[in-house]
């Protein structure tokens, strides 16, 4: 039996080195994370460990939410079964809390992780650049997702925009820390990971990112120094009010952005109009984009032919899982932000700014509904989790 738990706990390691290698290079392959986990958080499950903290209840009501919403309108789904197994990026990491908290993390195994991790990301992120400004990405070979935008190695710009984003918050706090990870990965490499990826979240042009990463920057001295935590909040404000000055480019990408503002307005607002239509257990989970048009036109909002969903987490769950799954979501952010406050742990120090980023950006894309942007956030949760124990050689 011992033998048997050994390798459930090399199959959680293997997993967590997966997904720091693929997470911003392939998502196919950052699937194999979540199927290495899934078989030892059950194991670990069944015998009934404790220590499930607030953010981890607020989790499993946010997959409560989703199930039921599902199940409330199977009938009206084209593919209620696909509906609901969405909620394996939530319910995953969930069960995998109790399979990473048998794991030896030891000094080693965190080197070679970090390492993965900031690799393939800056990999992904250099490949990007190269498709921006050549118009082909040497590594999917193939076009550059955009003529204007950087995408990393995804498909889509927005995905890589809000993900490097918060990837970035990570960054930043391995570089204001880098003395207490120097043992894992040098400052040198530190700051050239933190440049390269800087620089392909410039280019993104994601403004929804943009301001989740500056309004995030000052929470890094909300222990540290309540004087310099205001003062970073003002400086952040006048770099940004100087670059939108400056720069015509960042000026256009925030005022000029042909509709975009306006079109966003009307999914907020359709959002809004179906959650009062089933305000209980909303549309289903990742059902109300497919009814956009027809709340549009029902309703007379603007855009009518424009499809989409609410592009905004809260509101997403709002319309799609109604009430409670709204207040769920809420409470996660709640109490993980809270989590980490209270702690004094390096990773709960990164992840308080990391959590307002996720918030922030939040409020402008569904980045928890995108699968490549919810193994990133609900990994580094996952490894947030992690109760702390001696590091050991």
């Amino acid at each position: 039996m011992n033998n048997y738990s050994d390798w459930m706990k090399r199959f959680s390691f293997a997993s967590l080195v997966i997904l720091c290698l693929a997470v911003f290079t392939s998502l196919s392959v950052s699937a194999a994370h979540h199927i290495l986990l899934v078989i030892p958080g059950i194991y670990f499950l069944q015998k009934k460990p404790s220590g499930w903290n607030m953010s981890m209840k607020a989790v499993a009501l946010i997959c409560a939410t989703i199930a039921i919403s599902v199940i409330f309108n199977w009938g009206e789904l084209n593919r209620p079964l696909k509906n609901l197994s969405s909620m394996k990026y939530f319910l995953i990491p969930l069960i995998g809390v109790f399979a990473y908290r048998q794991v030896e993390w030891t000094k080693t195994r965190i080197k070679l992780c970090l390492t993965l991790l900031l690799l393939g990301t800056s990999v992904a992120t250099f490949s990007g650049i190269i498709g921006l400004y050549s118009g082909f990405n040497p590594l999917k070979m193939k076009d550059a997702c955009h003529t204007d935008r950087a995408c990393g190695l995804y498909g889509m710009y927005m995905t890589y925009g809000y993900g490097i984003g918060l990837f970035m918050v990570i960054m930043t706090g391995l570089v204001i820390y880098r003395d207490q990870v120097k043992q894992y990965v040098s400052e040198r490499i530190l700051w050239s990971v933190w440049i390269i990826n800087g620089a392909g979240l410039f280019l993104s042009y994601a403004r929804g990112a943009w301001l989740g990463f500056l309004i995030a920057l000052p929470f890094f001295f909300l222990k540290r120094n309540k004087k310099i935590f205001v003062a970073s909040f003002l400086g952040g404000a006048i770099f940004l009010a100087a670059l939108v000055g400056i720069s015509p480019t960042v000026n256009k990408m925030f005022f000029e952005r042909g509709g975009s503002n306006e079109q966003r307005l009307s999914f907020f607002e359709s959002a809004y109009v179906a959650f009062k239509e089933r305000p209980v257990v909303g549309w289903g989970y990742k059902n109300f984009e497919p009814n956009v048009k027809m709340l549009k036109a029902k309703y007379d909002i603007a855009f009518p032919d424009f499809q989409g969903h609410a592009h905004n987490n809260f509101l997403e769950h709002l319309a799609s899982t109604g009430a409670v799954g709204f207040i769920a979501l809420l409470l996660f952010h709640a109490f993980w932000f809270k989590e980490s406050l209270c702690s004094s742990r390096l990773i709960d120090n990164i992840a308080l700014p990391f959590v307002v980023a996720l918030f922030v950006s939040g409020m402008t894309q569904v980045t928890l509904g995108d699968g490549e942007n919810l193994f990133l956030i609900m990994g580094f949760w996952l490894v947030c989790q992690v109760q702390q124990r001696p590091i050991h050689e």
